[in-house]
């Protein structure tokens, strides 16, 4: 039986032959995706902005993950036992970086290299934290946030969480 070949020619389309409307409807649909997709960001970030206890705070991923370390420009929230990080350009309300406040310590305050100088907020300072000493992982994590919410942050972390008192007890 002979081999037969199929003719794909026939089957080229070129831009010339598509209909203007087609291209047009397929690239307005474009634009009008990625307005909304901003549109979305923007209305994500100012209602976490919104939420009590809201700052703007860098946190330095990929240092123990991977080889090439990076800034990335977040809001950072207090919460009752945690610090919930949320990045600045996601789709989900669920923070990416959550800090126990039990667990949590400042090690070291700085300000930044020359080289973090320009991937942090200006004016920002550069705070090197720990934690998961509890669970037996101690994990480090570097912040960058203005003098204002780092004032904020020991306080908080000297004081404890509403109910919690453990001379008197809980709940007293």
């Amino acid at each position: 039986m002979p081999l037969i070949r199929p003719n794909f020619s026939d089957l080229q389309v070129t831009l010339a032959t598509v209909n203007p409307s087609v291209l047009l409807i397929v690239l307005l649909s474009l634009v009008g995706l990625a307005l909304a997709l901003i549109v979305v960001v923007t209305i994500r970030r100012r209602s976490i902005s919104k939420l009590s206890g809201a700052f703007d705070c860098s946190i330095n991923v990929g240092e123990e993950y991977s080889s090439r370390p990076r800034w990335r420009l977040g809001v950072a929230v207090f919460s009752v036992t945690s610090l919930d990080w949320y990045p600045v350009f996601a789709l989900t309300r669920r923070a990416a970086f959550r800090l126990p406040r039990a667990d949590l310590d400042i090690l070291v305050r700085r300000k930044p290299t020359s080289g973090e100088q320009y991937s942090v907020l200006p004016e920002a300072v550069v705070v090197d934290c720990s934690y998961g000493k509890a669970d037996g992982r101690p994990r480090s994590v570097s912040l960058a946030m203005d003098t204002e919410s780092l004032s904020t942050m020991a306080s908080w972390l000297e004081s404890s969480p509403p109910g919690f008192n453990p001379t008197m007890g809980r709940f007293t």
